[in-house]
Order: C-alpha cells, then sequence, then structure tokens
C-alpha cells in the first residue's frame, strides 16, 4: 500500500475499502504499548477468550484516526498496520456509518 496514490493523470480513482489501522491478531500479544501511545483513543484492549492471551487490540474509533502511526512504529510485535496518508479509504465507523477519508 505504501505509495500508493489517489489520482492518477487527474482523474480519481475508487477509494480502498479499508481501516485507517488494523490489527493482526495471529501476531498481536494485547500488551498495550499501542493503546497508550494512541493520541486519539482509536484502539482498545478487549477480553477475547478464543486468543491465547484472553485479551486482544481491536480498533474501537477507527473514524477518529488520524495516521500518525504511532501505534504501528510502537508495536514490538508489527501487528499494526496503518494506511498511507494521501490513500482514500472506505470503511465503517464505530456507529455503523460508512465513511470516506483521504487524510
Amino acid at each position: 500500500m505504501g505509495g500508493q496514490k489517489s489520482y492518477v493523470k487527474g482523474v480519481r480513482l475508487m477509494a480502498i475499502e479499508q481501516a485507517p489501522v488494523v490489527v493482526n491478531e495471529d501476531l498481536c500479544t494485547a500488551c498495550g504499548i499501542c493503546v497508550k501511545v494512541c493520541p486519539k483513543n482509536v484502539l482498545e484492549l478487549v477480553e477475547d477468550l478464543h486468543i491465547w492471551t484472553g485479551s486482544m487490540c481491536k480498533v474501537a474509533r477507527p473514524e477518529d484516526c488520524i495516521r500518525c502511526k504511532f501505534c504501528e512504529n510502537a508495536c514490538p510485535h508489527f501487528a499494526i498496520d496503518v494506511v498511507d496518508m494521501g490513500v482514500e479509504i472506505t470503511f465503517t465507523d464505530s456507529k455503523g456509518n460508512q465513511v470516506t477519508k483521504s487524510k
């Protein structure tokens, strides 16, 4: 995704369907570092008994994500991916509304 552009020769491309931040549950150990560094409280630790740690980091408020990448850079297990700035994305927010963002 890095380097992907929303515009090519003045023609607008369709937004990709993806939340601004994604947590890879196979890599996440629920250490909570990402939750602590997020300036907008986008992430939360929630109980998940299907995971070996008993909890998991979840994207609670994707509409608040400013794509600062603090969580991605702080994660010691590389379990978080934040979409690059400038890439237009479409996702469902915490209230069930469809949202399109380019920043």
